[in-house]
This record gives C-alpha cells, structure tokens and sequence, in this order.
C-alpha cells in the first residue's frame, strides 16, 4: 500500500510538471491577464526580488516591508521601512538610500525624493531594477528636476538620460560668458525643448557680453521665429533692441522697443531705453513725451529712478529750466521715501509685502501693480525675475510635501507598526521635510532682500548723477544770463521753456485721469530750443 501511495505521489508530481499541463496554464492566464496592468505587476515584483537579493537573509519586519512593497501599498512601506532597516548595512548602501528615496517620490513627495537620492555617493552602485524604475517614474518631463536642489554628476546620467541632464543643468548653470560650456550642452539637447530654449538664451545674451553682436542678434532672431516658450517675447524683443542700440543703429532699436507690448512687465523698462535712444537722436523733445507718461504717480513702483533723471537731462538740453528744478524735486521726493521702504524689505525677513508676495506667486506669475499697496514696499523686478518664481514654486511644492509628512505621521498613529519607538522614527522624518520648507522659504525671502538692496544701490548711484544734472542747471542759468546781458537786443523769451506763450511750446493732448489707452501717446515738438529770441 505504502509503495503504491508513493507511486501515485510520483505520479502526481510528473503529471504537474507535464508540458502539456504547462501550456494549458499559461493560455488560461493569458485569457484572464488584464494585459497592460499585468506587465506593471511583473515589473513590481522584479523589482522587489532584484532588491531582496541585495539585502541577503531578510528579517521578519524585513519580510513584511516586502510584502507591503509588493502590494503596491507604498504608504505602509514607508511606516516599515524603518522598523525593517533603520542602522542596518543596507540602509546606508546607494541601493537602500535610492528605494527609501523611490518611497518618498511614491507618497507624494517628489523634491524630498529626488534631493535625497541624490545624495547616494556611488549611484552606478544601485540595483540595476531599481535605477530602470526611477528612470520610469521620474523622466525628465517631470516638474521635479525645475524644482529640486541638487549637483548633477556624470554618473546620473546614465541611471536617467542626457535629456534629464540638461534640464538640471541648464537649470543651475547660468553663466552666458561661458559660451563654449554653453555650446556643449546645447549640442546634447533635442529641438524644440525647454532645455534648448534656455541654452539659446544664454548664447545670445554671452554673444552679446563678448561683443559679437551680429552672431547674438542671429540667435534671437532664430528665438523670436521659433516655438519656444521660456524666454517671452517681449523680453527677446528689449534684447534685441538693446543689441542695436549698441551698434548705434537707433532707428532699428526704436522700432523693437515699439514692439514690446503695453501689457508686458517690460514695457516700463522700453519706455527708458526709448528714451534714451531719442536722448543720442538728438531729438530730447520726444524723451520727454516718452517719460511724461513714466512720471505718472500711479506707475511710481513699475520706474526706475534712472527715468526722473533722463527726463531731467532732456528738460535741460531744450532749456526747460523750472522743469528741472521740478524733475530733480520730484526725485527726493520720491525716490528717499521708496529707498526708506526698500531697506525695511531688506533688513525684515517677516516683512508683511514679502510674505504676501510670496504667497501670490505660489499661484502663478503675478504682475507688480497687481500687487496693490505692497507694490510700493517691494523691488520693481520682483515680477520678473525667474529665480524668485523659481523659488516661490518649489515654496509651493515643499509645502505640500510638508503637509503630506504631516498626514503620513497622523495616519502611522493606527496604520504603522506597533514597535515601541517607531514615532520618534516617523516624527524625526516629519521634522526633516518641515525644515526643508522653512529653508525654502527662507531662500525666496533672502531673493527679495537681495533684489531690494540692489535697487537702494541704484537710487543712491542715479542720485550722484541728479547731483551733476543739477550743477549743470546752475552752470547753464549762470551762463544764460551772461548772454543775454552781453546782448544788445532785448530778449523777450526763451523758445522750448514750459509755460511760454511761444507756438513752439511743449503741449500735452491730456493732463486728467489717467486712462491706459492714453499712455504713450503724448507728441512734443520744440524747435530752436534755448535760443534767444531778440526783438
């Protein structure tokens, strides 16, 4: 009885083993695969066995954290993951730094994620599975690498590609004097990507610093033809007038000034540069109709102090001697109450307009008079400056990562593992990414202090330069009375002065309620300024 039990035991095993067996097995999971979601589970699970092997004989809380892993439930791997490894030789390997760092990408916190993996040392050390993963889940289309903080290195690249290289380098490296290194990322990146379009911009603009204006105006023409994106045109249009301005083509430089549009941030910085194009036209009448509009007090925070003074330059060279006095007024009276404001933002690290800037552009770009009253206390480029956005956007994200930590160690409370110790474990994480948000924010604030000092700096400089506009006036007066005692006609009036009865005197179409469309539109036409007209 006992050898015919064994036989048939025999029998059984050939008969599970048969091919013919197999083959029906394998059609009958064919029929009932979910096809595609099938394919991520056998993923999965390669992934879980290829890291198994990596941690040798698995302890018991090691086995569970497995499990859990291969269940797809990542928020009950994250709560084991200590219990499982914490001290432990595999924690501190390249391969056990990147699955902890896979785990926070998958509950929800990419820049935490990406800026601890890069922290492994030896990253061509990590399991083979597991780096195919990360390329996966994180490709460089992904808004983390616009966002996370960290040195790339050659080894990383082949774990993720040469795609996801230069969105982080060209990200971090912004140095247009460095053409050739420029040059060679470009060369690595594909067309019509925000990559590319960055490294152009960077091209045109270090063109331009070393002096070959014609190869850098080459390149933004090719911008300005293109699909990209990153770089507005509006800005890529003040580029190129300013490249003409230098090469002294002012008429060319007029007319891209003219393109930037009304409702751009850097409308207000063409109108100065418009003025002082007419300013080397010889032709200080339409300087001043430019900057009139610039002087309205509602724009006061969109102009720079640099405008009062061009306008007050032109106000002298068509003898328009009370509006000097008036332009050199209105400089101290604006420009000592703005620079007062702007060393408050400078020294206040909880200055209320930072902080409520900040959290404006956490939504998205904002434009600076939208901002209201505190448009007045802060620097006139903050709407534009990229850097600032950059770091209102990872403001954003680590704070919702903040906030996901903070639900993680509320729900481990009842889901994580009953092991004595384990929320100190889980609450040192929590503290780890709330820290990281704070420094975040610390960095914006530290942005908007610096963009502050910087414009007190330039209102001081443009100040020395109102000095010598004024000394100029009293020169000029002095010597305008000198003529005119040395004249042997009678003078009756200076043509090109405001006020004056002369049909050449400067008229302005609207002196009401200021109305956008009115903007820009003034005309002034003087001729024979500061002459003398005898009888």
């Amino acid at each position: 009885m006992l050898s015919l039990i064994k036989k048939l035991k025999v029998g059984v095993l050939v008969f599970v083993v048969t091919p013919s067996f197999l083959l029906a097995d394998d059609l009958l999971n064919i029929l009932e695969s979910d096809g595609p979601e099938e394919a991520v589970v056998q993923e999965r699970n390669l992934l879980v066995d290829s890291v198994r092997k990596k941690v040798g004989r698995l302890t018991a809380e090691q086995n569970i954290f497995f499990q859990f892993l291969r269940k797809n439930d990542y928020e009950k791997s994250l709560f084991q993951w200590w219990v499982a490894f914490e001290g432990s030789r595999f924690e501190r390997s390249p391969t056990g730094q990147a699955l902890f760092s896979y785990l926070l990408l998958r509950n929800n916190m990419p820049v935490n994620a990406v800026e601890s993996l890069f922290r492994v040392k030896q990253p061509q050390k990590i399991d083979s599975e597991l780096k195919r993963v990360w390329k996966t889940v994180a490709p460089s289309t992904h808004g983390v690498w616009g966002l996370a903080k960290m040195k790339w290195n050659p080894e990383w690249t082949p774990i993720f590609d040469v795609n996801t290289q230069i969105e982080v380098e060209s990200r971090q490296f912004y140095n247009p004097k460095q053409i050739e290194k420029t040059m060679s990322l470009l060369k690595k990146t594909k067309l019509k990507t925000r990559a590319r379009a960055w490294l152009e911009w960077q091209i045109a603009l270090g063109l331009a610093l070393k002096g070959d204006l014609s190869k850098s105006a080459k390149v933004l023409a090719h911008m300005l033809k293109g699909e990209q994106n990153l770089v507005q045109v509006d800005l890529a249009n003040l580029t190129a007038a300013r490249l003409l301005y230098q090469r002294g083509f002012l008429d060319a430089a007029i007319k891209y000034y003219e393109k930037v549009n009304k409702t751009s941030e850097y409308w207000w910085t063409a109108q100065e540069e418009l003025a002082w194009s007419y300013i080397r036209k010889g032709q200080p009448q339409n300087t001043l109709a430019v900057t009139r509009t610039l002087m309205v007090s509602e724009f006061a925070p969109q102009v720079g102090p640099e405008t009062v003074m061009l306008r007050a330059l032109a106000q002298l060279k068509v003898c328009d001697y009370p509006g000097v006095v008036k332009s050199i007024d209105e400089y101290r009276k604006r420009y000592r109450g703005r620079a007062l404001r702007l060393l408050k933002v400078a020294n206040q690290s909880d200055h209320a307009s930072t902080l409520a800037l900040l959290k404006r552009l956490e939504g998205g770009k904002v434009k600076l008079l939208g901002l209201f009253k505190a448009a007045h206390d802060l620097p006139r480029y903050v709407s534009r400056d990229e850097v600032l956005y950059g770091l209102a956007q990872t403001v954003k994200a680590l704070k919702q990562e903040a906030q996901q930590a903070d639900q993680l160690y509320a729900r481990s409370l009842s889901g994580g593992t009953s092991q004595v110790g384990f929320q100190a474990q889980i609450a040192d994480f929590k503290s780890h990414v709330t820290k990281r948000h704070r420094l975040s924010i610390n960095a914006a604030i530290s942005r908007v202090q610096k963009l502050a000092q910087e414009e007190v700096k330039e209102i001081k400089r443009v100040l020395n330069k109102m000095h010598v506009v004024e000394a100029e006036l009293i020169q000029q007066l002095s010597l305008a009375e000198k003529v005119v005692k040395a004249s042997s006609k009678k003078v009756s009036v200076k043509k090109g002065t405001t006020g004056s009865s002369d049909p050449y005197a400067m008229k302005f179409p609207f002196e009401g309620e200021v109305w956008f469309d009115e903007i820009s539109n003034y005309r002034v036409d003087i001729k024979k300024g500061c002459q003398a007209k005898r009888n």
